[in-house]
């Protein structure tokens, strides 16, 4: 029998007293690919499902054999001369902040052996089944705020940050049509970015003047740019894991080249057929509110897109808040390598300090404070430079990327390592 769960809350999951259940050979084989789906459908990396599973079954007396990638991940669980072998399909999937809290603190209570693998195996069951109440309006503000914050950071102007939060909100929208829809996911990209464009390129036909067109298009496509995969991408394949990294790493690139489709005919389509220009203007400096008001903004955006908690709403902005300015700071007195390098390691740092406080998994505060620090905005101008055939600018802005995104996985692997003992727990995961 399952432990009971709300239609509304994970609470009851992972809350509940321990049901009568002996352990069993198989029920702690059952509970390590359970264990195994749901790492996957929480979006965790690779290298922590490996090390993850593997410290589970060893606590059991099990040896577990695992290899995950991007895409699937083979699990083969033996104890004496019993085997278990396992292959789980995976897809990519976007961050669910509440189920991964309810995973990380039923594996804690596995690991003090306050409930045997059998009685978790079935709390994870339901964990797997579980749907959170359906609330579009929430990912349609979490999109056009999360436009917003983008619109502060690129400095763009109000009628430019209005129309990219307009844009937001459409975004958001479509997604969640899209969500239940998964046959059309393939053509996500494409049509939105074609749609962002037509607004962008051709707002100035319907009256408006003095907008550029470029601000408001990468905010209003925030959403979909895939820098965090691509900086996820460069940390597994700076650690070793070329399969899921190299996956990785081309899923993001494919994405770039979507969107880069998607403008183009938009803007072609509002310009009958001329040239359209993907040129980003050089911000100016921008004043102190906009460090501190941009990623709170992201905060609480992030927290609603990525299904979190509302009681965590304020540890996470406040996590990206802090993350912001030493970055800034970093930047004034360093440069921008050393920006990108103290961003993730204070990103990783916090996240990881303040989630043993809270018995968080540290990716519910780490991951969308380095959001905010991942180069997709470039990358999205590398490939706009080729359409335009700048091929100099396009390698210049590619390379660029690349070294933010190694640059962070370097900042984030240097604080992981200097925690080392927090974050090799799977307690702390």
């Amino acid at each position: 029998m399952s432990a009971p769960v709300s239609p509304y809350s994970l609470t009851a999951t992972y809350e509940a007293a321990a049901l009568p259940s002996p352990a069993t050979d198989e029920g702690t084989a059952r509970f390590l690919l359970l264990t195994a789906r749901a790492y996957a459908a929480v979006d965790e990396v690779p290298a922590r499902i490996e090390e993850g599973i593997s410290a589970l079954a060893s606590r059991f007396g099990f040896r577990a054999d695992t290899n995950a990638t991007a895409t699937a991940i083979l699990l083969s669980v033996s104890k004496g001369e019993r085997q278990w072998t396992h292959v789980i399909r995976l897809q990519l999937a976007a961050p669910d902040y509440e189920r991964s809290i309810a995973l990380h603190r039923i594996l804690a209570r596995v690991m003090r052996f306050e409930i045997t693998p059998d009685d978790a195996a079935e709390r994870l069951a339901t964990l797997l089944e579980w749907r959170p109440k359906s609330r579009p309006w929430r990912t349609v503000a979490g999109s056009a705020l999360l436009s917003g914050s983008a619109g502060l950071l690129l400095h763009a102007e109000r009628t430019e940050l209005l129309l990219a939060v307009l844009m937001g909100a459409i975004v958001g929208a479509i997604l969640e049509y899209v969500g239940k829809r998964p046959h059309l996911d393939p053509l996500a990209p494409v049509a939105l970015a074609a749609l962002a464009s037509a607004l962008a390129f051709g707002v100035t036909q319907f009256g408006v003047r003095d907008v550029r067109p470029m601000p408001m298009l990468v905010a209003s496509l925030v959403i979909l740019l895939p820098g965090w995969r691509l900086t996820v991408a460069m940390t597994e394949l700076a650690q070793g894991h070329w399969t899921s990294g190299s996956g990785r790493f081309l899923a993001a690139i494919t994405t770039l080249l979507l969107l880069i489709v998607g403008v183009v005919v938009g803007g072609q389509a509002v310009e009958r057929g001329g040239a359209t220009s993907l040129v980003m203007p050089s911000p100016t400096n921008l004043p102190t509110w906009v460090r501190i008001l941009s990623p709170l903004a992201a905060g609480v955006s992030l927290t609603v897109l990525f299904r979190g908690r509302r009681r965590d709403t304020t540890w996470i902005t406040l996590t990206c808040i802090v993350t912001s300015l030493a970055a800034y700071v970093a930047g004034l007195a360093l440069g921008t390598t050393a920006s990108a390098f103290v961003g993730a390691f204070t990103a990783m740092a916090a996240g990881t300090l303040l989630a043993r406080w809270l018995q968080l998994p540290y990716p519910v505060l780490q991951q969308p404070a380095t959001v905010l620090l991942v180069p997709g905005s470039i990358g999205f101008m590398s490939m706009g430079s080729l359409v335009s055939r700048d091929v100099t600018v396009a390698v210049q802005t590619g390379f660029q990327m690349l070294f933010i995104a190694l640059t962070l996985a370097i900042g984030a692997m240097t604080a992981q390592v200097a925690l080392r003992p927090i974050t090799s727990r799977v307690s702390g995961r």
